[in-house]
């Protein structure tokens, strides 16, 4: 039972140790612009007129200046 709880710590510890480490390690992101694919909704529409409920409105596009 002892040798349990110990793994369990180290295991816990090991986990929030790579959490930190590789959230600190990731690269902020700037000038990022996101717009909507209004050709990927239009298509979409196109597709589905007589049920305009189905059409697919989350489609974007993303793009960043790194």
């Amino acid at each position: 039972m002892q040798k349990t709880l110990i793994n369990q710590r180290f295991l816990i510890l090991f986990v929030l140790l790579l959490f930190f480490l590789v959230s600190g390690c990731s690269k902020t992101v700037e000038n990022c612009e996101i717009k909507p694919d209004l050709e990927r909704i239009g298509e979409s529409a196109q597709e589905n007129l007589e049920n305009l409920s189905e059409t697919e409105l989350r489609a974007m596009k993303m793009s960043c200046g790194f």
